[in-house]
């Protein structure tokens, strides 16, 4: 593969150096904050409580005197000014789209957008994603989900219809409807959460259809971990026969990350957003090529500007100049995990994906799962709950794999679990975000 195959959205941003990078970020910065402290109720108290103006600002290295923004402080804004809380910086009057987030980590934070955050903002960040994924006016994208408040694939959707690729809405479908479709219509790019796309594969198997012999070329991931994940992509790829990218994004901040064409992470869309990684817990930045939680500033919305918005991501960042040709950081293996989806049980902190990751080692278990975590002190081990690969897996057969999952995660994750074999299938499938784990009360 030569560079001749490597196509920019915006090159001068893509590949400047990091002095030059860090001049123009800190432009846009300054200006988002006259933003916030001028229409944002909410971000003017968090920059008067910490006494800072935005002028105060005069280099990157003064980043570290604004305070980080939580998502529950969105919520408890939304409460206490229903619907659209203070942190925003539009009216209802300028708004022309709504969505909110899943609901997964405590109430939906809702999210106004104006005009241009629509029609600009979105579309540049969804070309860089076009232009790194190698799509072309040529691909035909099926998009496998209901449309709905969630804005998902919403963005991603009218970017590539703005950019004349042919798109097929496949909500309001069941998956076999999807399946039927999206190969009718010659569908040569499918997208959707990793879950989803591995159920999606799942059942294709089960009618017979190969979607390695389709023309099916590419996938994009996106909306939780697992694209990441060396075993997860491996599944995908295989099953589909189609090169897997990843692409990162979040609906109160917008879409900020996507893989390219060479494969060697997930390159930050650092011309319009400033990310840094911190400790989860003591909030201190951390280096390159350490696990850390990723925090985001969105430098083009008018909207909804978020100042160091702490993602909950778990990610390492390689700034190293990529294969590709591009200078903008990127997180090596994408998004790793959230610290969320972490659970602490027996001394051991414990993440989904590496339950996950395991699964995709032992051939008999299919790869969806749930966790149940006991309530502390209950004296009962952490579950794991399994379903076979096949439905005519045998009983002695799956018995060996229930074994062989336990003394795995035994010697990786020092915790001794509990293993509960139920019936192929009867495990439900997630179209959106999947939440594999169960908290006793």
């Amino acid at each position: 593969m030569s560079m001749a195959d490597v196509v920019y959205y915006d090159r001068e941003l893509e590949c400047m150096s990091r002095p030059q990078l860090e001049t123009h970020q800190l432009g846009k910065l300054r200006d988002q904050l006259h933003r916030v402290y001028e229409k944002s109720p909410l971000y003017r108290r968090k920059l008067d409580g910490a006494g800072i103006k935005p002028d105060d600002i005069q280099s990157m290295e003064d980043m570290h005197r604004l305070p980080f923004t939580e998502k529950k402080e969105l919520q408890q804004s939304q409460l206490e000014n229903p619907p659209w809380g203070d942190f925003g910086c539009i009216t209802p009057e300028e708004a022309i789209r709504v969505f909110q987030t899943s609901g997964t980590t405590g109430e939906p934070v809702k999210i106004m957008l104006n005009r241009k955050d629509w029609f600009e903002n979105f579309y540049q960040q969804f070309m860089h994603y076009r232009c790194g994924y190698g799509l072309t006016e040529k691909d035909i994208l099926f998009v496998p989900f209901n449309y709905g408040l969630f804005i998902a694939w919403w963005g991603f959707q009218a970017a590539m219809e703005q950019a004349g690729l042919m798109i097929i809405p496949g909500g309001g479908q069941r998956t076999k409807d999807r399946l039927r479709s999206m190969i009718d219509w010659g569908a040569t790019v499918v997208c959707g959460t990793p879950s989803y796309l591995l159920a999606m594969a799942e059942t294709a198997a089960e009618m017979g259809i190969d979607l390695a012999g389709s023309p099916i070329r590419k996938l994009v991931a996106a909306g939780e971990p697992g694209a990441g994940i060396p075993a997860t992509r491996q599944a995908l790829e295989k099953s589909w026969g189609a090169e897997l990218f990843d692409d990162i994004g979040a609906t109160e901040c917008g879409n900020f990350g996507h893989e390219c064409i060479r494969h060697k992470g997930t390159h930050i869309v650092e011309g319009l957003f400033i990310a840094e990684i911190v400790d989860p817990v003591t909030l201190e930045p951390l280096p390159d090529g350490v696990l850390g939680e990723m925090v985001l500033t969105n430098l083009s919305s008018e909207s909804s500007p978020l100042i160091r918005y702490r993602m909950r991501d778990l990610v390492k960042f390689d700034r190293g100049v990529c294969e590709c040709g591009r200078t903008n950081l990127r997180l090596d293996g994408g998004v790793l995990g959230r610290t969320d989806d972490m659970f602490h049980f027996a001394g051991v902190n414990i993440y989904p994906s590496q339950i996950q990751e395991i699964l995709h080692c032992i051939d008999a278990l299919s790869l969806e799962y749930r966790l149940v975590v006991p309530r502390m002190g209950s004296g009962r081990h952490m579950k794991i709950v399994v379903e076979p690969a096949q439905a005519d897996t045998k009983a002695d057969q799956l018995e060996q794999a229930c074994e062989e999952l336990a003394e795995i995660v035994q010697t990786r994750i020092k915790v001794t679990p509990d293993i509960e074999a139920v019936e192929g299938g009867s495990l439900p499938r997630f179209e959106g975000k999947g939440k594999r784990v169960i908290r006793e009360d």
